[in-house]
């Protein structure tokens, strides 16, 4: 079994382990306003697509396992986390807020 690996490519691809890893850092605070959007909603969240959510969910968890089993890559792995994190919470929120709009309507 290889060692985690905590070094950024050399070289041109150099760039792109710091694109990668700079805008999926990023990204994880762009979860931030969807969830506070989809906690506020009162209409059971209906205009959010979960089936995207979702869709996302299940990427990040097969990011995650390729980032722990195959790349054994630390960053890569929390950054996948963080990501798979973000995608579950709007995900859940927007289960749990349409199942509130629902008992409230029946």
């Amino acid at each position: 079994m290889t060692a985690w690996s905590l070094a950024m490519p050399e070289g041109p691809l150099a760039i792109v382990g710091w694109a990668y890893l700079l805008s999926n850092a990023l990204r994880v605070f762009t979860y931030v306003p969807q969830i506070v959007t989809v906690w506020r909603c009162e209409d059971g969240a209906r205009s959010l697509s979960l089936l995207t959510w979702w869709s996302w969910v299940v990427s990040n968890i097969a990011t995650t396992a390729y980032g722990l089993l195959v790349l054994r890559d630390l960053p890569f792995l929390l950054i996948a986390l963080l990501n798979l994190s973000g995608c579950g919470a709007v995900a859940m929120i927007a289960v749990h807020r349409r199942a509130q709009w629902r008992r409230r309507i029946a």
